[in-house]
């Protein structure tokens, strides 16, 4: 069994092997404890994982270790929010005991582990029908007004922090839990918070929120007006487009998803769960792997290969540049790979089905771009323009693509390229490609004149079948309004 000391943790960072074991300190008392599972890491400031007391019956137990100069005020922030929650009697984990590490430079919360629990995140991802998302949002609708009823809020508010055992339901994550003055919590307060909660799911979970919303107030003894959904509709807006400005801004820094380096000569991030040894490889030398991948596109403007990279199927993208003007106009603006991986995590965020984004690699001098690489997963299937015109029975497919391109619309997104061969026909439906002339829209003239050259040019497609042109427009009709 390896041992570390508290530096030992600190300075290994991600990269810890576990399992591993170290001192705690409890009172007068030492002990060593075991970590078997790591859970979750944020390095240099808090290890929360599986763990078990060497000392004690073999137990498993759920140990946070606070790191750092903030590690006392945060472990306090911990234990206060586990007491809120358990005083507005809603079940949470128990706090068995806390001390310190070896050195005293880190505190140690040890709580109950819960066997065999699934979170209501799990829970949500592994349903289909209507009927079990709307009991999952009642079920955290119902927590939800309990706490405020107490006056208590939840500031990180998501279907990850319900844990079910059995029947019973708690309520983890005491560290970002509050008490909001010596009463219920205001109209004002519950609203926001209700907020936070459903700006996790995507927009076309939106129809749910009055159903559940109804609940909540009956269960706060409101009447139940439609200001208040009103109310609730705006702060959503609000709170999803500054939830998503964060999320994009993450995409191109190192942290916990994504692992970013930024040298002199080049800029590189890759979403971390693909960073293996092979990956890295890929990355260090992407004109290599393409050299000896399947060529799908070779053109001027750019060159597309499909690789293999250990156990994953990838498409490698670069973006050429054709001669010295076209290099100097490169060289300033953002790459088309930036933009491409962007708006793929942006299409992540939203729900909508499109290329899935592993790494993006920009060459540079200094603070100037060359040329650029897009990563993403291979999409097997043909393309919308070849499976609907050899089609038998295209209905089911036209409709994928009319939702698809409604989801779009209400995010006021134009794509800038709508041609039925960037539709990508596979196993889970039609899946968006070549997006880096994507463009998220604030102004609803802009978007309309934007939305409108889209639909222009994706009906171009179906000049010579007027059957399949018809259809469309009536599928197509609300959007062209």
């Amino acid at each position: 069994m390896i041992e570390l000391t508290t530096q030992d943790i600190c300075l290994a960072g991600r990269s810890l092997q576990v399992p591993f074991a170290f001192e705690g300190r409890f009172g007068s008392d030492q002990c060593r404890i075991t970590v078997e599972e790591i859970l979750r890491i944020l390095p240099g400031k808090r290890l929360v994982a599986r763990a078990t007391r060497g000392d004690g019956d073999g137990h498993p137990l759920l140990i946070k270790l606070y790191l750092g100069r903030s590690a006392k005020r945060y472990a306090r922030r911990e234990v206060r929010g586990s007491t809120l929650i358990q005083e507005s009697s809603i079940p949470t984990p128990r706090l068995l005991w806390q001390g310190e590490t070896d050195i005293s430079a880190g505190n140690l919360l040890a709580f109950e582990f819960l066997e065999d629990a699934v979170s209501l995140q799990s829970d949500w991802q592994a349903t289909l029908s209507r009927s079990d998302h709307l009991d999952i949002l009642h079920e955290a609708m119902s927590m939800l007004a309990q706490m405020h009823s107490k006056g208590v809020i939840q500031r990180d508010i998501h279907l990850g922090n319900f844990l079910r055992v059995g029947k019973r339901l708690y309520m983890i994550d005491g560290g970002h839990v509050e008490r909001q003055g010596s009463g219920p919590l205001s109209s004002s307060d519950s609203i926001a918070n209700l907020a936070e909660f459903f700006t996790q799911f995507f927009p076309r979970y939106d129809p749910l929120i009055p159903l559940v919303f109804r609940d909540y107030q009956r269960e706060r003894a409101w009447q139940e007006r439609e200001s208040e959904l009103a109310r609730l509709d705006n702060a959503l807006s609000k709170q999803r487009e500054a939830r998503k400005r964060g999320y994009l801004r993450k995409t191109l820094r190192d942290c916990t998803q994504f692992a970013c380096e930024s040298t002199f000569n080049r800029f590189v991030v890759c979403d971390r769960r693909l960073l293996t040894q092979d990956m890295r490889k890929l990355l260090s030398r992407p004109d290599y792997w393409m050299d000896r991948g399947q060529n799908l596109k070779r053109g001027g403007s750019a060159t597309i290969v499909r690789v293999q990279v250990g156990r994953h199927d990838l498409v490698v993208k670069r973006y050429n540049l054709k001669g010295a003007l076209h290099r100097l106009k490169r060289a300033i603006g953002l790459s088309r790979a930036r933009r491409s991986w962007v708006n793929a995590w942006r299409m992540e965020f939203l729900g909508i089905p499109s290329v899935k984004p592993v790494a993006m690699i920009e060459e540079k001098v200094g603070p100037f771009r060359g040329r650029a690489y897009f990563v993403s997963e291979y999409v097997a299937g043909t393309d919308a323009l070849a499976t609907i015109k050899t089609s038998r029975e295209p209905n089911d497919q036209m409709a994928a693509i009319s939702s698809l391109l409604q989801d779009l619309s209400d995010s006021r997104i134009s794509h800038g390229d709508m041609k039925a061969t960037n539709f990508m026909m596979s196993e889970r439906g039609p899946v968006l490609l070549d997006l880096d002339a994507m463009k998220e829209h604030h102004d609803v003239i802009s978007f309309r004149r934007a939305f409108r050259r889209d639909l222009k040019r994706f009906m171009k497609n179906w000049r010579d079948r007027p059957e399949l042109a018809n259809q469309f427009r009536g599928l197509l009709a609300d959007l062209d309004a």
